[in-house]
């Protein structure tokens, strides 16, 4: 049996730490004590559920979180100052085959991933907390740093002592299309692995979930971090399994995004959706008032978008017609010209009595500009042609 692991990674910022977040806070506690008391108010029991699928088994358990003493000695273990507030040590998600060999998720392998040694984020208030002490002769460095996020890039616990699953690259990927297809779902489970409210300053958890259909399972395992202010971090396990292959797809998958970057897509998606609002509100205004269908400002504001739309083609149309316009004019203008120049040359050389130009050939002539009214001069006495030479100057119209 092999599993295919494929790995998406997504650029991220990542910030120092320059100091740990201060102990926990007595509202941390109460808030632990809290959800105890809802626990206990609706009789949390501890559950295990099976599920068969072909060759597979299915086991979803789940427990009550760790006991204090339980969670000291696991923390000395791991070498970690300390742990998340709400770790389930026995809760676990396992896919076992008959024979022996499968894959399972549980808290204590997940915190395993966990780095013990580097603190890889800020708080929001981090920087003014150290510049307020700038001048304090405490130690500005933390004794032991370590992750306070409890990031963990898990991705699942191989069983098996005489067999295991073989884990290899491929560059085949989860079929999502198949996913979205309405398939009946008989048997769905999520456990909780851990979780923690980071001292006040944001949530930080895991937990997996896996649905069986009749032909394939599919399993996400999610780690979900959310520092106030700061950031927003998702790792995502993928597990997918189609009955009668030999092999599961295993996909890991990370994304980081900063909360101002955040805020601000989150401000144009809600423009989007005060532009729609306002539109749909238009309407639904409109037609229980009684109001004509041409009144609608939804449908006059789209009305107004074609006429700009068919506004602009007209323009260009017009442009377009102009400059053919002009180059017309143009080449009349340069053919009167010779033809005048022609009619003059004539003139002077033969005895030819030209008449007067008509009044529409004079308002031609003051149309077409001075191209014309320069054409024509004085005839030599030896000629004798009565001719009336027009204005010198003519307006140009053009």
């Amino acid at each position: 049996m092999d599993v295919c692991n494929t790995c998406q990674q997504h650029s991220a910022c990542v910030y120092k730490l320059s100091s740990i977040p201060s102990p926990r806070t007595t509202q941390n506690h109460e808030l632990m004590l809290a959800s105890l008391s809802r626990m206990m108010l609706h009789g949390f029991k501890s559950s295990v559920q099976d599920f068969t699928f072909g060759p597979w088994k299915v086991t979803a358990a789940k427990n009550h979180i760790m006991k204090s003493k339980d969670i000291e000695r696991l923390a000395e273990e791991m070498n970690m100052p300390s742990l998340p507030e709400m770790l389930f040590g026995d809760n676990v998600l396992r896919i076992q085959h008959t024979d022996g060999y499968g894959i399972e998720f549980n808290a204590i392998d997940a915190l395993k991933q966990v780095s013990s040694m580097e603190d890889t984020v800020k708080v929001a208030c981090a920087q003014e907390w150290q510049e307020s002490r700038m001048d304090s002769e405490h130690p500005k460095e933390v004794v032991k740093p370590y992750d306070w996020t409890y990031t963990t890039d898990y991705r699942g616990t191989l069983m098996g002592e005489g067999m295991q699953i073989k884990v290899i690259e491929t560059a085949e990927r989860i079929n999502m299309e198949k996913l979205k297809a309405r398939e009946q779902i008989m048997f769905f489970d999520e456990v909780l692995l851990f979780e923690d409210e980071l001292h006040d300053h944001g949530v930080s958890m895991i937990s997996v979930k896996i649905r069986v259909m009749p032909t394939s399972f599919f399993l996400l395992l999610r780690f979900f971090l959310r520092v106030d202010g700061v950031l927003i971090r998702i790792n995502d396990t993928r597990l997918y399994h189609e009955g009668g292959k030999n092999y599961m797809l295993r996909e890991f998958s990370t994304r980081e995004s900063k909360i101002s970057e955040l805020k601000f897509l989150k401000s144009e998606a809600d423009l989007e959706y005060i532009e729609k609002r306002l539109k749909l509100d238009f309407i639904n205004n409109t037609t229980e008032n009684g109001c004509p269908a041409e009144e609608n400002p939804a449908i006059m504001l789209e009305n107004l978008r074609a006429i700009k739309a068919k506004h602009a083609a007209l323009c260009c149309q017009v442009k377009e017609i102009t400059a053919t316009q002009k180059e017309s004019i143009d080449c009349i203008r340069n053919s009167l010209s010779s033809v005048m120049k022609l009619m003059q040359h004539f003139q002077q050389t033969t005895d030819v009595e030209v008449h007067p130009l008509t009044k529409s050939e004079q308002d031609l002539a003051e149309l077409l500009g001075s191209a014309i009214s320069h054409t024509t001069t004085e005839v030599p006495p030896a000629v004798g042609a009565s001719v009336k030479q027009p204005p010198t100057e003519s307006p140009s119209l053009i």
